[in-house]
């Protein structure tokens, strides 16, 4: 479901409430959930960061993970993307439970990777605090210059 502001000015929201800050919310399947988050690579997101919105409920299993190439990568060395998990006060759940490193030409525009971190198996939850997407796009001191991406992760709550 999505929010939305209503003709008199009400914004209306569905079960997330902290969803709506920068585009990325909680939709379902049957018990399969899943978040959108839209990214640039080249800025880390870390849980610390503003616009933590929307985020996997403690206990869940991750039970798939797709990162959509909206606009190619680009980097001066040999970057790799590594996607994980934290908590909202920046305590690392999983630096890379989500998927740990995406080379740079996996990133190239209309692609799509199929993570496959140890979060990303369903064989696990979570753990106990709520997982909210946590990024490093930097290997041995190379960054992102440019690039972004559609991150969609699929959960089933417990």
């Amino acid at each position: 479901m999505a929010d939305w502001t209503n003709s008199d000015g009400l914004e209306i929201r569905f079960k997330n409430p902290e969803a709506g800050q920068t585009g990325a919310g909680v939709s379902t399947l049957g018990a399969v959930k899943n978040i959108v988050l839209d990214f640039d690579f080249a800025t880390a997101i870390t849980a610390a960061a503003d616009g933590h919105e929307a985020f996997i409920p403690a206990g869940s299993y991750i039970v798939g993970a797709y990162l959509i190439v909206t606009t190619a990568a680009t980097s001066a060395g040999t970057a790799t993307l590594t996607i994980g998990l934290a908590q909202k006060d920046g305590t690392v759940i999983d630096a890379d439970g989500i998927d740990a490193t995406i080379a740079l030409a996996a990133l190239a525009a209309t692609k799509v990777v199929r993570c496959d971190g140890a979060l990303s198996a369903g064989t696990a939850s979570i753990g106990s605090a709520n997982g909210y997407v946590y990024t490093t796009p930097t290997t041995a001191g190379d960054a992102f210059t440019a690039g972004r991406g559609k991150l969609v992760v699929e959960y089933i709550e417990v």
